[in-house]
């Protein structure tokens, strides 16, 4: 999933959508949240775990960067 996320955030980064990334970020965010509070069901699924955090590590990349494009001196 996350090469789709990552194509999502890049159309994203490119309209400068700060909005709809933190709505991403947030929502991945939550998911994790949901799945650590019943991960102790007996049922392993780490692999959500880790595609989750690398898809809210791609959302915060692009947030950064788009921070500093807005911090450059035109």
């Amino acid at each position: 999933m996350t090469k789709a996320i990552e194509h999502i955030v890049a159309g994203y980064s490119t309209l400068k959508n700060r909005k709809a990334l933190e709505e991403i970020r947030d929502h991945r965010r939550r998911l994790l949240n949901d799945y650590r509070m019943r991960s102790g069901s007996g049922m392993n699924f780490d692999w959500i775990n880790a595609e989750l955090q690398e898809e809210i590590g791609v959302v915060e990349d692009a947030l950064s960067k788009l921070g500093e494009e807005q911090h450059k001196p035109s």
